[in-house]
């Protein structure tokens, strides 16, 4: 959990201070911190919003907007940060140590990459415009 995954790219391009906080326990920050702190690695943009993939209207070839990109990420880190407790304890069982802030932020970008990738998963979700085009 100390090294953490190369391939995502957005703690890489996070702030520096946050970078340098990584490898500390997740327990010794306040919940509302590490929701700011995850959502400062997304891009956000009140341009983006997000649909159900299976919202797709054959007949005028757009989705159904669900929610802005900016409110569905704010929600989902809220949703992701109160099951930081159940989080804890898979790590301690899986690895056998603390779990590290930067092992809960590369889950919660790993857990949101799936959601957007993964047009198997019930619930999956395109990023589309205003108009409901997928971008």
């Amino acid at each position: 959990m100390i090294k953490h995954n190369s391939h995502i790219h957005e703690l890489a391009s996070a702030d520096f201070s946050v970078v340098m906080m990584l490898g500390k326990p997740a327990t010794e920050f306040d919940k509302d911190d590490i929701k700011s702190i995850i959502y400062s690695t997304q891009e956000h943009s009140d341009m983006l919003y997000v649909a159900y993939h299976d919202s797709f209207d054959v007949n005028s070839g757009l989705y159904s907007c669900l929610k802005s990109y900016t409110e569905f990420l704010k929600d989902d880190i809220d949703t992701y940060v109160a099951r930081f407790n159940e989080i804890k304890r898979g790590a301690k069982t899986y690895f056998h140590q603390e779990m590290t802030l930067g092992y809960f932020i590369d889950l919660y970008i790993s857990f949101l990459h799936r959601k957007f990738e993964n047009h198997q998963d019930d619930g999956s979700l395109v990023m589309i415009n205003s108009n409901g085009q997928e971008i």
